[in-house]
């Protein structure tokens, strides 16, 4: 038996969903018929989704077509039960929520509404949806399921159309960390709340949302677009390897001046839970006695706050500087007499140099990102690599593979070109990185 059951309202969103789990490395079939509910040949996958084709039905049928596949799909061995929404908010959503957790039969479990797909740029803020920063009913006709001259918040929304009661958790909540969240959500629960929606502005969002209700302990049912209930999916399913992974780090490099991958970075720490090192670009290319006092200034602070973070970074100085800044490192440059490009070589090397420290120091580190062809070369050499095993793109100019021979010899990494313009490269590079590695 499937170990993952999602129930869609139509069949390409539900394939959207069942293309999301396939990337957590799970077998995944997509079905449109009770024919195929009954099929023994189903059992064999990790994570079924079904489509009801049930949106411009009304509240009624939708809720009869649910019902009856949450029976059937119901089992003692599924660890994930999802009811997959459109990320418009579109068709019967409160209806189709109350059937399958109606079909669930268990009045403790609650449904965990996360109403946020970050890589379309629909996230949910006070409650209400926005897509690319506007009320979503200001961007989007033809809901279904939401009434703008009412306001278009999910809270809503859930209030009016869902027969038991729902409570909303804001993002002021998750400021105070995974632990606060988690008691936030088992005290709703214990108070009676069958639905729960919560605020969502990024992966790291949906991370923690994740994490919070894994420790909570509650009977959920994750109610989202997609994205929910594949990381849940990732944390919840082979719990063996879950515990292994917990553990688990990625470490990061980017050097250079440029304003690109400036915001790049800016991205990333506004997205994900991350420790950013500074590195004094200057002091990289003075005497060896004060390069190897700021090597060893970095790795030591890697070493002293590693057990706080999962994702760290070792990040320029001059990222983005002004031209004042960059006036200061060239009159700098030309007092130690080094062309630029030996100042290149010099301040890579370093990188190379503070990742083969870093990864000796620190065990769990799992993974690299670098940015920039002179710092990958520079981390290969150090760890006495003859390259890459390239296993896949995550975007363009930004490949995925593994360290091929040398002492790291498999250890997984994210090579970005500098010249890659997307201001999301590092975020997502990171999130591919997380699925690899299942945390």
């Amino acid at each position: 038996m499937a170990e993952c059951v999602v129930i869609s309202d139509e069949i390409t969103g539900g394939s959207s969903v069942a293309a999301m789990l396939e990337k957590n490395r799970c077998t995944v079939c997509s079905l449109i018929s009770n024919k195929g509910l009954k099929d023994p040949a189903t059992a064999k996958f990790d994570c079924l989704v079904y489509s009801t084709n049930s949106r411009t039905l009304t509240p009624e049928q939708s809720y009869q077509l649910v019902f009856y596949a949450g029976k059937l799909l119901k089992n003692p061995e599924v660890k994930l039960y999802a009811k997959r929404i459109d990320p418009s908010m579109r068709g019967n959503t409160c209806t189709e929520t109350q059937a399958l957790l109606d079909a669930l039969g268990e009045p403790d479990r609650v449904a965990i509404v996360v109403p946020a797909f970050p890589d379309l740029k629909r996230i949910n803020v006070g409650g209400y949806i926005l897509v690319d920063g506007l009320p979503l009913q200001k961007s989007l006709a033809g809901l279904d399921d939401m009434r703008p001259a009412q306001g278009g918040r999910v809270a809503e929304l859930f209030s009016e159309k869902f027969r038991y009661h729902t409570e909303v958790l804001y993002l002021k909540e998750f400021i105070k960390g995974t632990e606060h969240l988690s008691n936030r959500l088992k005290e709703l629960a214990e108070k009676g709340a069958r639905a729960i929606v919560l605020d969502c502005t990024s992966q790291e969002d949906i991370n923690t949302i994740a994490d919070a209700v894994l420790a909570s302990g509650i009977k959920f049912l994750a109610v989202d677009p997609g994205p929910f209930t594949a990381t849940l999916a990732r944390k919840v399913m082979r719990e063996a390897e879950s515990h292994k992974a917990a553990n688990q780090k990625i470490f990061g490099l980017v050097g250079g001046i440029s304003p690109l991958i400036a915001a790049q970075v800016e991205k990333l720490r506004l997205e994900e839970q991350v420790l950013l090192i500074s590195v004094d670009s200057a002091a990289l290319i003075e005497d060896d006695q004060r390069r190897a006092a700021e090597i060893d200034r970095v790795v030591n602070e890697y070493l002293a706050k590693c057990d706080e973070y999962k994702i760290i970074f070792v990040v320029s100085d001059h990222l983005g500087a002004t031209s004042q800044q960059i006036l200061t490192y060239e009159t700098e440059l030309e007092k130690t007499g080094r062309s630029s490009l030996e100042a290149l070589d010099l301040t890579s090397s370093a990188y190379g140099q503070i990742a083969r420290r870093v990864l000796l120091g620190d065990p769990n580190v799992k993974a690299i990102y670098s940015t920039g062809a002179e710092y990958t070369l520079a981390v290969c050499r150090e760890l006495k690599s003859s390259g890459l095993n390239i296993l896949g793109q995550v975007l363009p100019l930004t490949a995925y593979g593994e360290i091929l021979g040398g002492d790291f010899n498999g250890l997984k990494y994210v090579t970005s070109s500098s010249s890659a313009t997307d201001a999301s490269t590092i975020t997502a590079s990171i999130q591919y990185l997380k699925r690899k590695m299942e945390i």
